[in-house]
């Protein structure tokens, strides 16, 4: 319900914005005016990022925050991110305020889809949410990709059997020899007690 809400919604501002475009007038989209469903990856006419906030009352509600989108997110201007975006990166569009880098850089599923190719190659707008917060976190997005990768390479070579590249190189250990089994010797008999004949009496 929630999906097909938010893509009526995502067809209502496409065609608000082909209808200004057609006056001439320049489209404008504010934060403000965005269901909570949709607000997550949305980037403000004046190019800045949308974030879900959560009011006194409890309820969810968009607002415009002070982070400049990228320059290609920037320069389409009123961009409500898609949902297969928001599939594809393993984003959650229901999480308050802008997502953190070092939360998904711990998680492992959420750093591969983040760093897969249909997020890295076909969402530019959510890969540039991600970069900017891993770098006013200290962090490289593309660092934390490049290590995601090497130690998937790694988790397959080590369960392959195969070393990971730079592991010292051993030979194999020689099967043990078997030594022939040890037979216990039957114990030794001892000649049995015969009792002395009884002594003639004088």
């Amino acid at each position: 319900m929630a999906s097909t809400l938010a893509a009526a919604f995502a067809i209502l501002v496409a065609l608000a914005v082909t209808t200004h475009s057609a006056r001439g007038a320049a489209p404008r989209l504010s934060c403000e005016e965005l269901p909570p469903d949709v607000c997550a990856f949305a980037v403000s006419s004046g190019g800045l990022r949308c974030v879900l906030e959560r009011t006194p009352e409890g309820a969810h509600r968009c607002q415009t925050s002070a982070v400049a989108a990228g320059a290609a997110a920037a320069a389409a201007g009123g961009w409500v991110e898609t949902d297969a975006c928001v599939r594809a990166c393993g984003a959650d569009r229901a999480a308050l305020g802008l997502p953190v880098a070092s939360a998904a850089a711990e998680d492992r599923r959420a750093i591969r889809a983040l760093c897969s190719p249909a997020c890295r190659d076909g969402c530019p707008n959510v890969v540039d949410l991600y970069a900017t917060v891993a770098a006013a976190e200290g962090m490289s997005l593309p660092a934390l990709c490049e290590a995601q990768k090497n130690s998937g390479i790694r988790r397959m070579m080590m369960g392959g059997g195969m070393a990971p590249v730079g592991a010292p190189m051993m030979a194999p250990a020689a099967a043990p020899v078997a030594s022939p089994p040890v037979v216990a010797s039957a114990p030794c008999e001892e000649p049995p007690v015969v009792a002395p004949p009884p002594c003639d009496e004088w």
